[in-house]
């Protein structure tokens, strides 16, 4: 009779594999970036010059509704702009080691700098150039790797047709994971998706080069992971993947998603629900660090080889800003320091006469959420998507200088701890068991 084996090997990942994976995840983008650098200059000129003029007419930090959370940053666009157009200037690995801008003294006036600098570079029938000293930077602690399908875009269209494609990019990928976790989670959690998403704006997220990145390749990530079942160690491979896709990607916006979004949709399926519980939460802490070594290695790694190329001291200029977005600093001249922070916090809502009523409403929520708890193994099980869910607000902390100086966009992070923190308090809370316990207690 043949001898059935109830406990299979478990395969784990193996540090060879780990590095592999980030070798090759390197290799291709550098290509790919590599690549877009040697495109044709002209049209991609000619199309920058038609974008500089949209935004100038837009201006560079459009609200809409006149909210401030609904704010664009045509401001960073213009930079990345500036980045497409300037690649001529230099042989394609040398512009991309460099990633050159230009500054000037009145940064309002960049859109109108642009299109200065596209006038002067190609011929156009433009009139006469604007007196403008375009001082050029080297960008050059970033490996810009949005540059990929930016400037091969600019080739055969202006910002209007990138955002029209980042729309139509970002729509599928939101549909296909909302299809994937109805089918393979439950209708319940493609409504969490949804409803995470749409209270962040992700809808707006195209409009921008920078918002559009982190949220397609968190969104990907989803893709891949409930396109089949995956085991947890092909999981924290592809979180390490993750992290080095958005470190080349992108421009420190919301990167968190990149982690968080795609582990949530994993411990919701069905076969990880069967084995919910603590020992997930070592998958999470995991999966987390795994995500953490691919990001900074793929940033550290630009650093030294773009020092090597330009011989600038990129190393010491990024290990400066990575000070700057993490240590105290000072924002509309207040030193962020967490009792700062806090009095800020305090003088702001008391000043609105919002202070008690909203800390009476969060001892109520602490309240209820106690008095609704399950039990302490349905705690237990939904524990690994509460882990899930204080990651942006970890995030936030630990980058508080950056976090608070742009919270106009950082803020869609939160839409992580939405899908999270909803899945969480259904499987850790019954409002029935409230009622219940209130009504023993009033016997």
């Amino acid at each position: 009779m043949q001898e059935i084996k109830t406990n299979p090997t478990v395969r784990h990942t193996t540090p060879l594999q780990l590095l592999a994976a980030f070798a090759a995840t390197v290799a291709v983008l550098f290509v790919l970036l590599l690549g877009a650098c040697a495109l044709p200059a002209q049209p991609v000129l000619e199309h920058v010059y038609d974008s500089a003029q949209t935004i100038q007419q837009e201006g560079l930090y459009p609200e809409y509704f006149g909210f401030k959370l609904f704010q664009m940053d045509n401001y960073t666009d213009t930079i990345m702009l500036f980045e497409a157009a300037a690649m001529g200037e230099q042989d394609p690995l040398t512009a991309m080691m460099t990633a050159t801008a230009y500054n000037v003294d009145n940064f309002e006036t960049m859109a109108g700098d642009l299109a200065v600098y596209c006038e002067r570079t190609i011929p156009l029938a433009t009139g006469a150039q604007k007196a403008v000293q375009l001082v050029p930077f080297s960008y050059a602690r970033y490996w810009h790797g949005y540059l990929i399908w930016l400037r091969p875009l600019l080739l055969v269209t202006d910002i209007t047709g990138v955002r029209v494609v980042q729309y139509l990019v970002l729509a599928a990928l939101f549909a296909a994971v909302a299809v994937l976790l109805r089918r393979r989670c439950g209708l319940r959690a493609a409504v969490w998706f949804a409803v995470s998403q749409l209270l962040v704006t992700a809808f707006w997220a195209p409009h921008q080069v920078q918002f559009f990145t982190c949220f397609a390749v968190a969104y990907a990530g989803c893709v891949w992971v409930l396109a089949k079942p995956r085991r947890s160690d092909d999981v924290c491979l592809a979180l390490l993947v993750l992290g080095v896709v958005t470190s080349f990607c992108d421009l420190l916006v919301t990167p968190v998603l990149t982690l968080g979004l795609p582990l949530v949709c994993w411990l919701l399926e069905p076969q990880q629900r069967l084995r919910a519980g603590t020992r997930q939460c070592g998958i999470v802490v995991g999966g987390s660090l795994t995500w953490g070594v691919g990001y900074l290695l793929c940033w550290a790694s630009k650093w030294v080889l773009a020092g090597l190329v330009t011989g600038q001291n990129v190393i010491a200029d990024a290990l400066h800003q990575v000070g700057v977005r993490t240590a105290a600093d000072s924002w509309h001249g207040m030193e962020l320091t967490w009792r700062n922070i806090l009095h800020f916090v305090y003088t702001t809502l008391a000043g609105k006469h919002l202070f008690w009523p909203l800390v009476l409403a969060v001892v109520l929520l602490l309240a209820l959420f106690a008095a609704s708890i399950r039990d302490r193994q349905q705690l237990a099980r939904a524990l690994p998507l509460g882990l899930c869910a204080l990651m942006t607000p970890a995030w936030f902390i630990v980058l508080r200088t950056h976090s608070i100086q742009h919270g106009w966009f950082t803020w869609r992070a939160l839409g992580l701890t939405v899908f999270a923190g909803l899945a969480f308090l259904y499987y850790a809370c019954d409002l029935r068991a409230a009622r219940r316990r209130l009504q023993k207690g009033s016997i």
